[in-house]
């Protein structure tokens, strides 16, 4: 099993960052990342959210700058390299991210197997206790094609948690969810950082619901500058 690597900081040093045939959606951007607890990410024209978050787990490479954690350039490190920082992270996407041929218990209980997270059993009981958790219990044998959307979103998320990560990224993770889950989320980010482990989330949102319950500092971003601000 690979070693984790504690994360204690993040920051973009002259990033630029353009899809393909696209204009640049960041260029030569320079910020220190929030350390707080819980980071509102936010945009006015709502570009750039999503982009950010991936950015910072190592999903997408810019194409000039560098991204630091814990003060070392990661750009160019090798996906076996940067294994062992993406193992203290997780990350719940808006959409997608799941594999159609698993059932959703197969989906959840995967990244624990395949990086040996833990042992087997401890795999099974976390993920059990999850599902019980977040009422899935009847749906966990199903493929993702086979239930709704927004079961599909909350697997998505609760995935993100089970390998006990630091930093947890998540992406619209309100959007889609029922009332009862939305408060189901909010009580297990709790636990997760008062018992997993968990230092930091950072999460769009067009909801304040999440930054009022956390706390959250807003990080308000734009195509050519970040500003950051606590949430009133």
């Amino acid at each position: 099993m690979m070693q984790r690597k504690s994360i204690h900081s993040f920051a973009l040093e002259n990033i630029t960052f353009a899809y393909p045939d696209s204009p640049a959606l960041f260029e030569n951007i320079t910020i220190e990342i929030p350390k707080s607890k819980a980071v509102w990410v936010r945009s006015p024209g709502g570009r750039g959210k999503s982009t950010l978050l991936r950015l910072l787990f190592g999903l997408i490479a810019p194409q000039q700058g560098k991204l630091l954690i814990n003060g070392e350039n990661v750009t160019d490190l090798s996906f076996e390299e940067f294994l062992a920082y993406r193992l203290s992270m997780g990350f719940g996407f808006d959409m997608g991210g799941l594999l159609n041929n698993k059932s959703l218990y197969e989906n959840l209980i995967l990244p624990l197997q395949y990086h040996k997270v833990c042992s087997d059993e401890e795999a099974a009981d976390r993920i059990t206790q999850a599902i019980d958790m977040f009422g899935m219990t009847l749906s966990k044998d199903q493929r993702p094609f086979a239930v709704p959307g927004s079961l599909r979103k909350l697997t998505c998320i609760v995935r993100a948690f089970q390998h006990w990560p630091q930093i947890v990224f998540l992406d619209e993770p309100l959007t889609g969810l029922k009332e009862d889950n939305i408060n189901d989320l909010m009580y297990y980010m709790e636990e997760s950082f008062a018992t997993r482990g968990l230092r930091q989330v950072f999460f769009t949102s067009e909801s304040a619901v999440l930054a009022n319950r956390f706390k959250a500092e807003e990080l308000l971003i734009s195509t050519d500058w970040f500003t950051t601000r606590a949430v009133a």
